[in-house]
C-alpha cells in the first residue's frame, strides 16, 4: 500500500467533508433568523477558517510563513466556533426560561 497516497486521499476527504458542511451551514444560515442566524454566522465562519487552514497547511507546508499562517486560521477557528456555542448556549438557555 501506498502511505502517501493514502494521506493524500485522506486530506482530500477532509477538505471535501469540510467544504459540505459549509454548503449546508450557509443554506442554514439564508432559511434562519435572529439569534439562530448569528450562531450560525459564527459556524460558516469558522468553517471557512477551518477549510482555509487545512488549504493552506496542505499545499502551502513547506513554508514557514504559511505554516504559521494557517495556524493562525486555526485559532481564528477556534475562536469563531466558541462564539458560535456560546451564542447558542444563550439562546437555549433563554428557551428553558434560565435567563
Amino acid at each position: 500500500m501506498n502511505m502517501p497516497l493514502v494521506i493524500v486521499a485522506l486530506d482530500v476527504m477532509v477538505m471535501l467533508l469540510l467544504f459540505v458542511s459549509l454548503v449546508f451551514a450557509v443554506g442554514i444560515v439564508w432559511r434562519v433568523e435572529k439569534e439562530l442566524d448569528v450562531s450560525y454566522k459564527f459556524f460558516v465562519g469558522a468553517l471557512v477558517f477551518l477549510l482555509l487552514s487545512e488549504f493552506v497547511g496542505k499545499i502551502f507546508s513547506e513554508t514557514i510563513f504559511f505554516t504559521i499562517l494557517s495556524a493562525i486560521f486555526k485559532v481564528i477557528f477556534a475562536g469563531l466556533l466558541l462564539a458560535g456555542i456560546w451564542t447558542m448556549r444563550d439562546l437555549i438557555r433563554r428557551l428553558d426560561g434560565e435567563k
